[in-house]
């Protein structure tokens, strides 16, 4: 495996790469959690590990926290990191395809960029250049962070507004295969949030390449803490969900 670090994609904005030894593979670009008010690319480096050593090349990426812009900068930021990757890949192998992740607040952003399809064609991509989508305990409402710190309201209060991943589904909706995580002791009204979101999607298209996942434990704990085979049970779906990548 080969690793890239710190690379400067926009301003004071990084981002990290693992590589495989393959010249050849997926590129994952992902989104680590912290609620849009905390956390770090560096939270995710063992888990995009065991996710190169798969095979993937990995890309995991900062972007703007909400207590230090406004909202929506946080997801122009993560479409920039997409753009970066798209045009750097190739110094390091060459990419069969681009899927976007990420875990909690990142799985956010990934829902957000998958359904409001404004943010990555601002940097000219479009939907169908990415072949998958991996939201990891995302939250499908409007995040409750936004709730509370830039509106003043109870974070417990479930809206679905334009800042909800949910609010975009329509007939008109287009995405590729989409990975729904979420976990048995899970923040409150997750599952259910994911669930409604993969009915909303399939209401409009049955075939719709939807899945979702129920994990064990609590909140993300599938990429965060190794299971008694030494493995994130999120990287073990995750493995499984990727042969339909080869169909």
């Amino acid at each position: 495996m080969r690793k890239a670090f710190n690379q400067n994609f926009y301003k004071n904005l990084y981002l990290d790469m693992f590589l495989p030894d393959q010249e050849e593979f997926f590129t994952i670009i992902h989104f680590h959690g912290g609620g849009l008010v905390e956390g770090d690319k560096g939270d995710s480096h063992d888990y995009c590990e065991h996710l190169a050593k798969l095979g993937f090349a990995v890309a995991t990426a900062n972007y703007s926290l909400i207590t230090e812009k406004r909202f929506p900068e946080c997801l122009y930021d993560a479409a920039k990191a997409v753009r970066y990757v798209f045009d750097n890949i190739s110094k390091y192998g060459k990419s069969k395809g681009f899927i976007i992740s990420g875990q909690s607040a990142g799985a956010y952003i990934t829902l957000m960029l998958c359904l409001n399809e404004e943010y990555l064609q601002y940097v000219d991509i479009h939907n169908e250049d990415i072949i998958g989508w991996i939201s990891d305990a995302g939250q499908t409402t409007t995040h409750f962070n936004l709730l509370k710190y830039e509106r003043g309201l109870d974070p417990m209060l479930q809206r679905i507004d334009d800042s909800a991943p949910l609010y975009y589904v329509n007939d008109k909706t287009k995405l590729s295969h989409l990975l729904l995580m979420a976990y048995e002791k899970d923040l409150p009204n997750r599952v259910e949030q994911n669930k409604l979101l993969m009915s909303a999607i399939k209401n409009y298209n049955k075939n719709a390449d939807v899945e979702f996942k129920l994990l064990k434990e609590w909140h993300c704990h599938g990429s965060s803490a190794l299971d008694e085979d030494g493995e994130y049970e999120a990287v073990k779906v995750i493995k499984q969900w990727a042969k339909r990548l080869y169909e």
